[in-house]
């Protein structure tokens, strides 16, 4: 299980900290942020001690509403 300020090497080679989780349609997606702070984002599918990058706009719409919703009342 990944946790908040965990650090992880993606297959581009570079380095992300883990943002934030989410759980969507029975699904874990998290939210990462570059090592370097500039670089960018990731969202990415949570599976099987995997990462899979979201690529569909419309999910990642969804998604980031979502991280928002949460975090709104914490």
């Amino acid at each position: 299980m990944l946790e908040k300020g965990d650090l992880l090497t993606l297959s581009n080679n570079k380095e992300y900290i883990v943002m934030d989780q989410v759980k969507f349609e029975n699904k874990n997606y998290v939210y990462l942020i570059s090592k370097d702070g500039i670089s960018g984002i990731a969202i990415c599918l949570y599976e099987n001690d995997s990462l899979k990058p979201v690529k569909d706009e419309d999910l990642l719409k969804k998604l980031l509403r979502k991280l928002k919703e949460e975090n709104l009342y914490e």
